[in-house]
């Protein structure tokens, strides 16, 4: 069975990438989803039938969550018997921990399986900010990576541009390095791209030294139970959250209803944030309005009052949540 593994930072946009992706593959595929914060999401994002999705979270696949991880692989081989499993790991994980989450669940489960794959999508407009806050933790992901590819690359100058590759390119001088936009790739030319990339299978390189893990550095909070708001509430709430009162939040996402009676999907980093129109593709009932927010410092409180969660009764200041609040029974 083989593991491909699609790893970036918070908001990279690996679902992106796996929704042009996962089209291309043949036999049988099954996605495992690990969302870093209490409730998951993306799992509703991957929109193509046939495929199953495992979601797996409130926390890391490679460390909180070994166990669970190592449960779903030998679940998800007896169940589907697949031909691959697509890992699409918290944007929190570092990438030489999945491998060895992947090759434990092989050793001591006896499932027959084989890293292939090692896929990481990099935020260009945000590496210098990351690579220093965050240092080895952040470039752990890039550092073992075979493919690189890169998001939000028009947001930047040519000469910005090619500072910031040559700099990946000191990072991780081995790995096949996409200068393009992908979502604009030919299908054939990203099959292509991905077939020539080396497995890690055939040359495994040595795994990082151990850092801190991701549940010491990151702290998140899931709303389940926040009130429709106006598009104009929202677009107000994507620019408020970048305000120091709230911590540094590194990534937001999630699907709210609008007074109007629409849904929206929206996504929030430090160097972009946006939103569209958000349909139900599954069965029964969507679970509406939950949002996700994963960052460093945060202001629990404070989010929960500006996203317009019920629970919280008394409104809070960005500036540490000054006045009194508390808890609906």
């Amino acid at each position: 069975m083989e593991i491909q593994i699609i790893s970036g930072f918070l908001g990279a946009g690996k679902t992106t990438f796996l929704n042009k992706y996962i089209p291309l593959l043949g036999g049988r595929t099954v996605v495992i989803e690990n969302e870093f914060g209490e409730t998951g999401l993306d799992g509703e994002l991957i929109r193509h039938e046939g495929i199953p999705v495992r979601e797996i979270y409130a926390g890391c696949i490679c460390c909180s969550l070994a166990l669970d991880f190592r449960s779903a692989i030998g679940e998800i081989a007896e169940t589907f018997h697949p031909d691959r499993i697509i890992i699409e790991p918290s944007g929190a994980g570092r990438l030489s921990d999945i491998i060895k989450a992947c090759n434990k669940a092989g050793e001591k489960d006896g499932v027959s399986l084989k890293v292939t794959k090692l896929i990481t999508i990099v935020d260009i407009t945000t590496l210098d900010e990351y690579a220093d806050c965050f240092g080895a933790f952040y470039l752990d992901q890039i550092r073992h990576a075979r493919l690189i590819f890169l998001s939000h690359v028009h947001e930047l100058t040519a000469e910005e541009k090619r500072t910031q590759t040559e700099c990946l390119k000191e990072f991780n001088p081995h790995a096949i390095l996409y200068e393009g936009d992908f979502r604009k790739m030919e299908d054939e030319a990203l099959e292509e791209l991905i077939r020539m990339t080396e497995d890690y299978g055939d040359s495994p390189n040595e795994i990082a030294a151990d850092v801190l893990p991701a549940d010491r550095v990151f702290t998140s909070v899931a709303i389940k139970n926040s009130e429709d708001m106006t598009e104009e509430e929202l677009e107000g709430i994507l620019k408020e959250v970048k305000k120091e009162g709230y911590g540094k939040v590194l990534r937001a996402k999630g699907i709210v209803s609008l007074k109007d009676g629409r849904q929206v999907h929206f996504d929030y980093t430090p160097s972009a944030s946006g939103y569209e129109p958000y349909s139900w593709k599954g069965t029964g009932h969507p679970q509406k309005n939950r949002i996700i927010i994963i960052g460093c410092g945060l202001n629990k409180r404070a989010l929960r009052v500006l996203f317009k969660n019920r629970d919280i009764k008394y409104p809070a200041s960005a500036d540490g949540c000054k006045r009194k609040m508390t808890r609906e029974e």
